[in-house]
């Protein structure tokens, strides 16, 4: 029948939009509770940056039930300084790549943590507390990253942080799982670290410009 066609393809349009909404409106009904970067803290020291910050909702019970089994947890962590060009790609000036890791000895029944940054291992530490373990892995602090001499301070300077988390599991075998970057603009006044106080040796007073230095002719 002619236009019958048509007619069914209009149907399903609109059965397809119904659809959208309705997956749309549970999602919105939903707590967000996903895994995300929070409390994101940029120090700039004019040549450097420190860099802290902490990943939320993403060590859960499931996570410490995969750790008391001996499985290894990885959280890598990507810290990006970034300038955005016009008509072009954004250029990638520095960057840091942090992996968290922890795994239990079973027989002990202690978890060996260690911290990697940039492939180098820059601490290691053993716990028995599962509660020192989530913060070992969700938080990175004072991780400076050297910056390129004449960096602009503008809008489209930034630095970005992500996560990439090694929590989920199919079978015994964990699959990624990406938070959103989360960014801050490099616009605040440059930090100058403050000059060192030397004190005079003991028993010296300090010296300072004479009352008469004025150079009388």
């Amino acid at each position: 029948m002619p236009g019958l066609g048509w007619r069914q393809g209009r149907t399903g349009m609109g059965l397809l939009c119904v659809l959208l909404a309705a997956a749309t409106v549970a999602t919105a009904a939903q707590p967000d509770d996903s895994p995300r970067v929070r409390l994101l803290e940029v120090l700039d020291r004019g040549y450097e940056l420190t860099v802290s910050f902490r990943v939320e909702n993403a060590f859960d019970e499931r996570i410490a039930s995969k750790l008391e089994a001996g499985l290894e947890i990885r959280f890598r962590h990507q810290v990006e300084v970034r300038r955005r060009r016009t008509w072009w790609f954004e250029r990638n000036l520095a960057q840091k790549k942090v992996v968290t890791m922890a795994i239990r000895n079973t027989l002990t029944g202690l978890f060996t943590l260690n911290r990697i940054v940039d492939g180098g291992i820059v601490e290691t530490q053993t716990t028995s507390e599962m509660e020192e373990v989530r913060d070992f892995l969700s938080q990175v602090d004072n991780l400076t990253i050297p910056l390129p001499a004449g960096l602009p301070r503008d809008r489209r300077t930034e630095v970005r942080v992500r996560a990439v988390l090694e929590t989920r599991f199919f079978l015994f075998f964990p699959y990624p799982f990406d938070t959103d970057w989360v960014t801050r603009p490099l616009t605040s006044p440059i930090e100058q670290p403050a000059a060192p106080v030397l004190e005079p040796p003991a028993g010296e007073t300090p010296r300072g410009p004479s009352a008469g230095s004025g150079g009388a002719g």
